[in-house]
């Protein structure tokens, strides 16, 4: 998979964007009482000018022969020079996909109000049946209440010209993903997670996770962990990394973690083959489960290794 990932970024790479049309799209968020997220867009036309500095902002992003390809995880080390990949069928993408390619059958922006309140805008790049999605989530004066508290001046002739008249809508050119072929490459992993609802999504995994430890008795009692966790983000990632491993669900594993416990003095009380947990265990059981403890092949020192990458 990895090489497959790694050929379609390098056609990119090689790939001579002049004759590619380029669309702009910007898309609406809203979350349902379930915190699922419903995503709309509005097509908005752009000056020449303005096109050719959002197309140069993806293909920029996607030729940059610096970074290196990373797969996605909850848990990682920090991005310098990476990008991170993931399929884009795991990510809310494929929802804000669909609704772009609707086409003319999505409304064009009329006013200036149509532009407020947008969560982030698409970059749709084209040719030959091929596209590729540049996405960037706007942060900043978008929502009407902050338009109001914000004053722009141009200086002009000298001097600070008000522009309060000016219909201002302000977005930059990071682009925090671009998305090919079904492959979503990651270049800022802060903004893709926010625009992506995968903090609702990590929340999902929680629940999920917790249940599962039921149901595989796993733990007497999962209460404890429910409580700890609850919507810390860093602990959140360590819940959708346990169920992404997924070592819970290995019987040999759990056996081995019980039979170290008395090996290695972890002093955690096992009953019939469950685990007790209580408020002062959760943090370290979860980086068992987790598989963050770590020792060194030469001194045998031992770590806690919340980012991991297998030897191949």
């Amino acid at each position: 998979m990895a090489a497959k990932i790694a050929k379609k970024l390098t056609h990119l790479r090689q790939t001579d964007f002049k004759l590619w049309a380029m669309t702009l799209w910007l898309v609406k968020r809203n979350l349902d009482i379930h915190k699922q997220a419903h995503y709309s867009v509005l097509r908005v036309d752009a000056d020449k000018k303005l096109q050719n500095k959002l197309k140069k902002a993806v293909t920029d992003r996607v030729q940059d022969g610096d970074y290196k390809l990373e797969p996605y995880d909850f848990l990682t080390a920090d991005q310098d020079n990476q990008i991170f990949t993931i399929e884009s069928s795991e990510t809310d993408f494929t929802k804000i996909q669909g609704e772009v390619d609707k086409g003319l059958a999505n409304q064009k922006v009329e006013k200036y109000e149509d532009l407020l309140d947008s969560w982030a805008y698409v970059v749709k790049l084209e040719y030959d049946g091929s596209v590729v999605y540049g996405v960037r989530k706007i942060n900043k004066f978008t929502q009407a209440t902050k338009v109001k508290s914000v004053s722009y001046f141009l200086f002009e002739d000298k001097k600070l010209v008000d522009l309060e008249d000016k219909k201002i809508f302000a977005i930059d050119t990071h682009i925090d993903f671009f998305a090919y072929d079904g492959t979503t490459f990651i270049t800022n992993k802060k903004e893709f997670e926010s625009a992506l609802n995968f903090r609702e999504g990590m929340e999902k995994n929680r629940d999920v996770i917790l249940a599962e430890f039921i149901e595989l008795k796993v733990f007497s009692d999962i209460e404890p962990i429910r409580k700890m966790v609850g919507s810390n983000l860093h602990l959140l990632r360590k819940m959708s990394s346990i169920q992404k491993s997924a070592y819970y669900k290995d019987k040999k594993f759990l056996k081995e973690l019980h039979e170290r416990n008395k090996e290695k003095g972890w002093n955690l009380t096992i009953h019939n083959g469950v685990i007790v947990i209580d408020e002062t265990n959760v943090d370290f059981v979860l980086k068992l489960l987790n598989n963050e403890r770590v020792e060194s092949q030469i001194n045998h020192e031992v770590f806690d290794a919340v980012v991991k990458k297998k030897v191949a």
